[in-house]
C-alpha cells in the first residue's frame, strides 16, 4: 500500500492541504485535531511560496538574462513537523506532497535518503579528476532533480552520519531545495547527548535556521485503539507460537522452501528460510549482526512478507540490538511490509526502562498499527 493509494479519496480538483483536511474530517476519514489543522495552514503557506517561486523561475528561464547569469532561486524556509508518536505528522506530510503541483518533488524515508547519499558520495569520491568537494557536487545534482524533498522520520543518532548529511542538507538548501520533515526531535536538539555535538553545532544551527518548526501537540495517538489481530503478533514465543508461524509461512509461500543468500552490495545476508515472497528469521539473525537500514530495505524489497521468531524483551544492556530493531521496524513500516512475529511480550513492554525507553515509544506504536486488521488488509 503506497502513500498515494491511501490518499485516493482526495479528489483531483483539491490542491490545498487545508481543504483536503476539512474534506477528510467531513467524510469521517480524519478525526479533527486543532494542532493538525494549524499545521495544514503552515504547509499551505509553504506551498504558496513554492508555487510563486516556480512561476518566477519559469519566467526567468524564458528570458535572455537567464542565459547570461547563474541566477539562484530565492531560498524558502521549509516546514519541520515535530511531535510524539502517532500525532498525524506523516499523514499531513503525505497529503501535502501529493497535493502540491510541483513536478520535481520526492517523498522519502530519511534512513533511505542517508543510505543513497552515502552510496552516491562513495561513487563520487572514486570518480577520476573530481575537482570540487563531493558533498557540494552531490547537492548540486540532487537539487537539479528535486526542488522539494519530504523526509519522513527525520532523525540522527550516528555522529559519522551527521557529519556528512548535515553538510549535504545545508548545501541543498543553498541550491534552493526545500524540505518538509517529520520528527519527534526538534532541529535544535539533534544529536543531543553526543560527545562530539559541539563540533556539529554550527551545521545544526544553520539547518535549523531554514526550518519553520510546527509542533503537533495532542493527547491522542491516532494509531492506537484499532482492532488488533493476535495472529500477527503472537505471545509468548513458545512451541505453539512457532507452529502458528509455520502455518502463516506456508500460507504465503509461493515456491519451494530453502535457505537463500541476499546480495547487498559486496556482502551477502543469510536468509535461513525463504519461499518466494516470504522469508523467516530469528530475532538474532537480524538484530545481533552489523546490519543497517540499507540491508533491511533490501530484505523488504525481495520479501514483502517477513516472519520473525523469538523477539525478546530488551534492556539498556542490549540497546545495540534494540537500536537495530527500531531501524528494522521503521523500514518495515515505511515499506508497508506484511510482518508476523512471536515475542516475549506485547509491543509496549518490549523496552520499558532505561534512558532510551522514550525512543522505543514510536516503535511500539508502529508495531501496534502493524498488527491491526486494517494494516493486514492493506499491506
Amino acid at each position: 500500500m503506497s502513500s498515494n493509494s491511501a490518499l485516493a479519496w482526495i479528489p483531483a480538483r483539491v490542491n490545498r492541504l487545508q481543504e483536503a483536511y476539512a474534506l477528510g474530517v467531513s467524510k469521517g476519514i480524519i478525526q479533527f485535531d486543532p494542532a493538525q489543522d494549524n499545521a495544514t495552514r503552515s504547509l499551505d503557506r509553504l506551498g504558496e511560496k513554492l508555487m510563486a517561486r516556480e512561476k518566477e523561475m519559469s519566467n526567468v528561464a524564458k528570458g535572455l538574462w537567464s542565459r547570461l547569469t547563474n541566477a539562484k532561486p530565492v531560498l524558502i524556509e521549509g516546514v519541520y513537523l515535530v511531535g510524539d508518536v502517532g500525532r498525524g505528522k506523516s499523514m499531513l506530510m503525505d497529503m501535502f506532497c501529493k497535493l502540491i503541483p510541483v513536478e520535481k518533488k520526492r517523498r522519502v524515508h530519511f534512513h533511505a535518503f542517508m543510505q543513497e547519499a552515502h552510496k552516491a558520495l562513495f561513487a563520487l569520491q572514486n570518480r577520476a579528476k573530481l575537482e570540487n568537494d563531493p558533498v557540494t557536487t552531490l547537492a548540486k545534482e540532487i537539487s537539479q532533480k528535486y526542488t522539494l524533498i519530504c523526509f519522513d522520520e527525520f532523525q540522527m543518532h550516528d555522529m559519522s552520519d551527521a557529519v556528512v548529511i548535515l553538510r549535504l542538507l545545508n548545501a541543498l538548501i543553498g541550491f534552493g531545495t526545500v524540505f518538509v520533515a517529520t520528527s519527534n526531535t526538534e532541529p535544535k536538539n539533534l544529536l543531543a547527548g553526543h560527545s562530539g555535538r559541539m563540533v556539529m553545532l554550527p551545521f545544526i544551527r544553520k539547518f535549523a535556521s531554514h526550518m519553520h518548526v510546527v509542533h503537533l501537540e495532542s493527547a491522542r495517538d491516532y494509531r492506537r485503539g484499532r482492532d488488533e489481530d493476535d495472529a500477527a503478533w503472537i505471545v509468548p514465543a513458545d512451541n505453539k507460537a512457532s507452529a502458528r508461524l509455520d502455518a502463516i509461512f506456508t500460507q504465503y509461500a509461493t515456491g519451494p522452501t530453502d535457505r537463500e543468500q541476499l546480495a547487498v552490495g559486496s556482502r551477502r545476508i543469510p536468509v535461513p528460510r525463504a519461499a518466494g515472497r516470504v522469508a523467516r528469521f530469528d530475532f538474532e539473525d537480524l538484530c545481533d549482526r552489523a546490519l543497517g537500514p540499507g540491508d533491511y530495505l533490501a530484505l523488504t524489497r525481495k520479501y514483502p512478507v517477513i516472519i520473525i521468531d523469538n523477539i525478546p524483551q530488551m534492556t539498556p544492556e542490549s540497546f545495540d540490538k534494540a537500536r537495530r530493531f527500531i531501524t528494522l521496524i521503521d523500514v518495515f513500516y515505511e515499506q508497508h511490509t506484511l510482518f508476523f512475529a512471536s515475542a516475549a511480550c506485547v509491543p509496549e513492554l518490549l523496552y520499558k526502562s532505561g534512558e532510551n525507553a522514550r525512543i522505543f515509544e514510536r516503535t511500539a506504536s508502529r508495531l501496534e498499527e502493524m498488527r491491526s486488521r486494517n494494516w493486514l488488509a492493506a499491506a
